[in-house]
């Protein structure tokens, strides 16, 4: 009975490993190793989203999407499940790819986040609309059109049982995140 369970185990071990793939990846800086299960492409439009939905202040390990660096004309990313890395080992579970001329023609400033647009949303808002607050129950939709970012927000708001829903559209150039265009629906 033993023998049976190690042997299970044993198989478990050798089946995990063969599916656990080392990819050895050239740097600019020097050289790291990423470890990866899976490894796929991400659209432009993916990854666009994926950056908006994001925030700067996440905490938990694999949380937050990340360009690890760029080699042959693409950038290798994804959700670094190691805590405190120094960037020479990276651990995640997918592999992104994005071909780096595809990025910078439809996402120029791929480097923004979700935390830089809301900022200039919020401030927008709190010095222009008499009584605005900010709450938990607000909606964000995201679309990309090369350097400017259609923004849809939807604040949510109750006092006591009167639900209220306010929408706001922006438009907001990924350049200097300026607001081009507000309108209030």
């Amino acid at each position: 009975m033993k023998t049976k369970g190690k042997l299970f185990i044993s198989f478990i071990v050798v089946v995990f490993l063969s599916f656990n793939a080392n990819a050895q990846l050239q740097e600019s800086k020097g050289e790291a190793k990423i470890s990866y299960i899976h490894k796929k492409e991400m659209s432009v439009e993916d990854f666009f989203q994926k950056r908006m939905k994001q925030s700067k202040m996440y905490k938990v390990t694999g949380k937050k999407l990340e360009i690890f660096f760029e080699k042959d004309n693409t950038f290798f990313l994804g959700r670094n499940l190691l805590s405190g890395s120094d960037g020479k080992m990276v651990k995640v579970d997918t592999l992104y790819t994005i071909p780096k001329e595809s990025l910078v023609t439809h996402f120029p400033a791929y480097h923004l986040e979700g935390d830089d647009v809301r900022d200039v949303i919020y401030k927008y808002l709190y010095k222009n609309i008499p009584g605005f607050s900010g709450t938990v129950n607000s909606k964000f939709t995201y679309k990309l059109d090369k350097n400017i970012i259609d923004v849809d927000y939807k604040n949510i708001s109750r006092r006591y049982i009167i639900k209220k829903s306010t929408g706001y559209h922006f438009k907001i150039s990924t350049d200097d995140l300026k607001i081009l265009d507000f309108k209030k629906y």
